[in-house]
């Protein structure tokens, strides 16, 4: 290669037929290629879903012991009592519609159709996939975006729900807590559960006041909502923040005139799926004290809501089969009762999302 009086490389001759380059010689830039896989997707995005996948699997192997002891007690069903069956169904369908009537009264103006279908799919989508309470939330936004609700209205409204449902179960405890203070003690790990469950309690209680009233933290909501949507590229929506606000007013003027309606069906919710436990112990020949039992329940409710498993899969059978035992409930009757009682309240409605979803499809083509 020919160089120059310095001794560095020169510039090549040109090839015949073609003129010199003019000006200096740029440097050759070779551009990035984003790490992909093969299909497109890049290893973010694939690690964002086998992570999860993973850490699922990991949580059921170490909770499959637990499980295990759950569903041996199958062969046992042959000894509960089967007149108790239609009871528990008949309380997890009204544990149900307290769910929907909330929601119509969150909307102001959604059908009882709507209400149902969209709520009994997201509930089958949140029980399959791991992390399901988010996807089986954004499922129901879409379903009812799709029907013809405003999505910011459709947002708060679910938002609403969710916090008025989740503060009744973590003020159960609340009712119980003076009989466990001033008459007969719970054990140890109860009362723990107990006093966690007012904390949980007043923090809702304090957050859901904030959001109601300061416009300013509504805002900061929506600006942060707003950022996240251009780093996600999805479509924003003009005026997000003030808009939030509108439609906060819009959810606090149909629950407001309705609050004691709301907190009625919200309590209703909570108090129906109870009673299905107390029948799945009655069912089993189990009569404990209620206080404890009730203790132990909000404690399986707050297994059920960890983003771990489908549907607290694991977490609430080995939570409620050990709460029970603390409750005085022997380890057989135990495990027969939690398996009742999931039977009812976890597969029977996962097998009810199907048809409620084939029925909005046809609905809303």
């Amino acid at each position: 290669m020919a160089h120059d009086e310095h001794g560095q490389e020169a510039d090549p001759a040109p090839a015949p037929g073609r003129a010199p380059r003019a000006g200096p010689r740029r440097p050759r830039v070779r551009a990035a290629r984003p790490e992909v896989v093969p299909g497109g997707l890049s290893w973010t995005r694939v690690a964002g879903r086998v992570i999860p996948l993973i850490v699922t699997a990991v949580a059921l192997y170490l909770l499959t012991p637990q499980l295990l002891t759950v569903f041996s007690a199958f062969p046992r069903l042959r000894g509960f009592r089967p007149l108790w069956y239609p009871a528990m169904v008949v309380l997890e369908v009204a544990s149900f519609a307290c769910v929907w009537q909330l929601q119509r009264l969150a909307f102001g103006n959604l059908s009882w159709f709507l209400s149902i279908t969209s709520q009994l799919a997201s509930n089958s989508i949140s029980r399959i996939i791991p992390g399901g309470i988010a996807v089986g939330g954004a499922v129901q936004f879409r379903m009812l975006s799709r029907a013809g609700c405003d999505p910011v209205a459709a947002g708060f409204a679910l938002t609403a729900v969710s916090m008025v449902t989740t503060g009744i179960v973590f003020g159960l405890p609340l009712l119980v807590l003076p009989w466990l203070i001033f008459g007969q003690p719970a054990p140890d790990g109860l009362t723990a559960a107990a006093i966690l469950g007012a904390m949980a309690f007043v923090v809702l209680v304090v957050a859901g006041l904030v959001l109601a009233r300061s416009d300013g933290t509504v805002r900061l909501v929506g600006r942060g909502l707003d950022r996240l949507l251009r780093l996600a590229r999805r479509p924003v929506t003009p005026g997000l923040p003030d808009l939030l606000v509108v439609r906060r007013d819009e959810v606090l003027r149909s629950l407001g005139r309705r609050w004691p309606a709301a907190v009625l069906a919200a309590a209703g919710k909570w108090g129906l799926d109870y009673g299905a436990l107390l029948a799945a112990l009655a069912g089993a020949g189990q009569h404990p004290r209620p206080s404890l039992i009730l203790l132990a329940y909000v404690a399986a409710s707050v297994l059920a809501m960890i983003p771990i498993t489908p549907g607290g899969l694991g977490f609430v059978e080995a939570g409620l089969t050990g709460t029970l035992a603390l409750a005085g409930v022997p380890a057989a009757a135990a495990a027969l009762s939690t398996l009742v009682y999931r039977l009812v309240s976890f597969w029977l409605p996962l097998a009810a999302g199907a048809p409620a979803w084939i029925a909005y499809r046809v609905r809303y083509r």
